[in-house]
């Protein structure tokens, strides 16, 4: 009877390891597919991330030969613009770059926002500085007019 309750474990253990290796084989055929849509969507002037780090405008794709694409990027701005040519399988992923002009923008909000919090501050502090100062200047006269 034991050697049976055995079997059975053993058997549950592989066919839930069989069920899990489809299961993650599905996971990275899903992925590769959305990789290989997102390659085929890439267009001249798209702004990808590059597998290195690199980032990138897309000036041209070209087909070298079946199966075997390059495309050149820009890299830089204006006069220090360079161009490089990639395989394309090393572009990692487009660039949103709406959400990042986003993110720059809510930056620079902030900064504004302490800055002004800062300078109020500031004006507050100069304000009681002046006040203590005036009290001072009020208590020494009193007490020079009361000497005389």
């Amino acid at each position: 009877m034991g050697n049976i309750v055995s079997y059975i474990l053993i058997a549950v253990l592989l066919a839930g390891m069989v069920a899990l290796m489809f299961v993650q084989g599905s996971r990275q055929k899903k992925a590769q597919a959305d990789y290989l849509a997102m390659l085929d969507a890439l267009r001249p002037g798209v702004k990808v991330k590059m597998a290195s780090g690199l980032l990138g405008r897309i000036k041209e794709i070209r087909e070298e030969a079946p199966g075997f694409k390059t495309i050149t990027l820009n890299i830089g701005e204006d006069k220090n613009a360079v161009e490089m040519t990639f395989v394309i399988e090393a572009v990692q992923g487009i660039v949103n770059e709406e959400a990042i002009n986003k993110l720059n923008a809510e930056k620079k909000l902030a900064v504004a926002e302490k800055t002004v919090a800062s300078n109020i501050e500031n004006t507050e502090s100069v304000k009681a500085d002046d006040v203590a100062k005036d009290v001072k200047t009020s208590s020494k006269k009193k007490s020079a007019s009361k000497n005389k």
